[in-house]
């Protein structure tokens, strides 16, 4: 029967592959609507609770739901799941290298197993490229919570064999990045962390793209670890503290105190000094721009303001 008959004419499952990941790709992206239009529902919700039984007006109203999403939900485990995310249990930070697994305890974090960005690491590094990636955000992100990602742990969200893990962090530890790890526990400090290294490299004089090549890791995320520690030096020079520079940033406290880790490793170093008159000007571009958008200083920049140490 000639093929340009319909399939279905032909005999055949009208649903291919590309049907059914047309059908996928559509059905997440309307489970992400869903989820997004019920976060939108519950904030216009509480803004209009506000306006009605505490007499707020209504921008009055829409500034406590930022400050509520930024106190309620500034720690990952306490933010909504997002497409690609999953809760995982993994030892605590404190807990020793030696001590047996069932004696220790287990802290509860949120992991990215897929980001949109993988799409583009995939098509520049392939799978081991893609891999690798993975496992430094899986790691730095279980960290960041109070957690340690065994490498069984990590071969087991990535659907790999172990040895391939072990292979992988060789291969970090070869341009000098130690792999977060229980393992690599005693040699985890606050500059061998992918993010610790780009850094450092930078400070060192290196731009961005030749940073990005020495890590082997994209330019995008250089970018962003720059950028981030640039916002974090430029707070720290305001006085701001750890807490009040996560709310600040909307990231966790634990992030925030990684970056405060690299920054008091560098602080007094030649290259810092070099560096620091570009810091100041990228962190403080990124918080007039905010204020620019809202139209000068808001109530939430005069709540930063009084969060500054004396």
């Amino acid at each position: 029967m000639s093929s340009r008959w319909p399939r279905i004419m032909r005999g055949e499952n009208p649903t291919n592959r590309k049907d059914i990941h047309m059908i996928k790709r559509t059905d997440n992206a309307q489970a992400e609507q869903a989820r997004r239009l019920r976060i939108k529902t519950q904030e216009q919700r509480l803004a209009k609770l506000a306006v009605e039984g505490a007499g707020l007006s209504p921008w009055e109203a829409d500034e406590l739901v930022e400050v509520v999403k930024e106190v309620f939900f500034a720690e990952p485990q306490n933010q909504p799941l997002r497409s690609g995310q999953m809760f995982y249990e993994c030892v605590e930070t404190s807990e020793g290298a030696g001590k047996p697994l069932r004696e220790c305890r287990l802290a509860r974090v949120v992991l990215t197993l897929h980001d949109p960005g993988d799409i583009n690491e995939a098509n520049k590094s392939g799978a081991d490229g893609l891999r690798r990636h993975c496992i430094l955000r899986l790691t730095e992100e279980a960290r960041e919570q109070g957690g340690l990602l065994s490498q069984e742990d990590l071969a087991r969200l990535l659907h790999c064999d172990v040895r391939t893990i072990r292979r992988d962090v060789r291969a970090f530890r070869e341009i000098q990045i130690i792999v977060a790890t229980r393992g690599q526990q005693k040699d985890i400090g606050p500059g061998v962390s992918h993010r610790g290294v780009a850094i450092r490299h930078w400070i060192d004089g290196d731009d961005t793209p030749e940073v990005a090549r020495k890590i082997n890791h994209s330019l995008a995320a250089v970018e962003r670890y720059i950028q981030a520690f640039a916002r974090v030096v430029f707070l720290a020079q305001h006085k701001f503290d750890c807490f009040a520079t996560a709310l600040t940033m909307g990231i966790s406290v634990a992030g925030v105190k990684t970056y405060l880790e690299v920054l008091a490793e560098h602080r007094n170093s030649p290259g810092f000094k070099r560096r620091l008159q570009e810091l100041e000007i990228i962190g403080g571009k990124f918080f007039e721009a905010e204020d620019f958008q809202k139209g000068g200083p808001s109530p939430r920049a005069n709540a930063r303001n009084a969060w500054r140490q004396p």
